[in-house]
């Protein structure tokens, strides 16, 4: 997928070449798909969709030269549906929070931020995507709508996944320069309160990454404090805490890549998700053949699901992408992960094919 200068991408923000500009730049994703899904227990659905590789957006991005190696930066980005004139919700589960309902915030703000760049690293502040929000790039479906750790991510309420609940509001960020590979990120999401005496959920992200040629690996750890508590005057909540370990590897022929996630809420006794998942990427004359299987585990419930997804995706051109593909997941006991929402235990498929460019 087309990377982006954003508030924490380690690269783009990092690099000083991407801030050799100086004026205001338009940019964007609109992407539809047709989309028919099937899952136990409740009536299918099909129709056309917003978002099936990448979230439906438009964004504004710019810097200004201050002298001395030091650069303003901001970037503001919307999302929007293509298929309607509705917000940017959706009614399908996995799509909805990995696909259309990726910018879905308070005012369908994606991302927004001002910082400042320099040779000590970019400083940011605004609503912001955290180090797990890039989870995507160890993903064999770049967090598509139909990625099997994207829908098991939403099921689980992680905020390490490529979804709103990959960002936070009323944050800050400081993203390093990249040394012999090696970079770091570090967020604090203070939370908001407009409520008197309310406990206010905040969120800490840190970030490692080491990219070099053809390999790259990431570490990300998450914390989420007084979870789900925002304007909630006087209540206590657990603390969520969430680790991910990433890599790829790009053989030329076949690129592998990988994760594994846990995340664990305090004070409550065997409360220990887990979620790993394994892709290939093939080239394929001028598309690629990507394929992914992902499982999670939940400590609690005692039951597992298990996705997997088989898609191609064909380049017309640098910035316009055909695709198709097909997602089943299947689930044990009470668990009801899915691309459409199945009852507990049952399954859920999907196929889906469409149409992205990007600007």
């Amino acid at each position: 997928m087309q990377k982006k200068i954003i508030a924490l991408a380690i690269a783009g923000l990092a690099s000083t070449a991407a801030f050799a500009q100086t004026n205001v730049t338009v940019y964007g994703v609109a992407d539809a798909y047709y989309g028919n899904f099937s899952a136990k227990g409740t009536d299918g659905l099909s129709g056309i969709q917003s978002g099936g590789l990448s979230g439906s957006r438009v964004g504004f991005r710019g810097t200004e030269d201050l002298g001395n190696g030091l650069k303003a930066v901001f970037e503001y980005e919307l999302a929007f549906n293509l298929d309607s004139n509705a917000p940017n919700t959706a009614a399908i589960n996995g799509a909805a929070t990995a696909g259309d309902a990726r910018g879905n915030g308070l005012t369908n703000t994606r991302q927004s931020f001002v910082g400042l760049a320099g040779g000590f690293g970019t400083v940011v502040a605004g609503r912001l995507q955290t180090p797990g929000y890039y989870i995507g790039k160890f993903d064999a479906l770049a967090s598509a709508a139909i990625s099997p750790q994207a829908i098991l991510a939403a099921d689980q309420g992680a905020t390490i996944a490529p979804s709103n609940a990959g960002r936070v509001n009323n944050a800050a960020a400081y993203i390093s320069p990249t040394f012999s590979g090696f970079s770091a990120v570090a967020a604090y999401g203070f939370g908001e309160e407009t409520v008197d005496n309310t406990e206010r959920e905040s969120v800490i992200g840190l970030g490692l990454n080491y990219a070099n040629g053809p390999v790259a690996v990431s570490y990300v750890y998450h914390k989420v404090g007084n979870v789900g508590a925002n304007n909630v005057a006087g209540a206590q909540f657990n603390d969520q805490k969430e680790h991910m370990v990433g890599a790829s590897y790009d053989f030329g022929v076949v690129k592998v890549l990988g994760s594994y996630q846990t995340m664990d809420t305090t004070n409550v006794q065997n409360d220990k998700d887990k979620i790993y998942q394994l892709g290939v990427v093939v080239p394929v004359g001028k598309g690629n053949v990507h394929a992914a299987y992902g499982k999670a585990a939940r400590d609690a419930a005692r039951s597992d699901s298990k996705s997997w997804t088989v898609a191609y995706t064909y380049g017309l051109s640098k910035r316009t992408t055909a695709y198709a593909g097909y997602n089943s997941t299947s689930n044990d006991n009470l668990a009801n992960a899915g691309v459409l929402t199945p009852a507990a235990g049952g399954k859920s498929r999907g196929a889906v094919v469409g149409l992205r460019h990007t600007f």
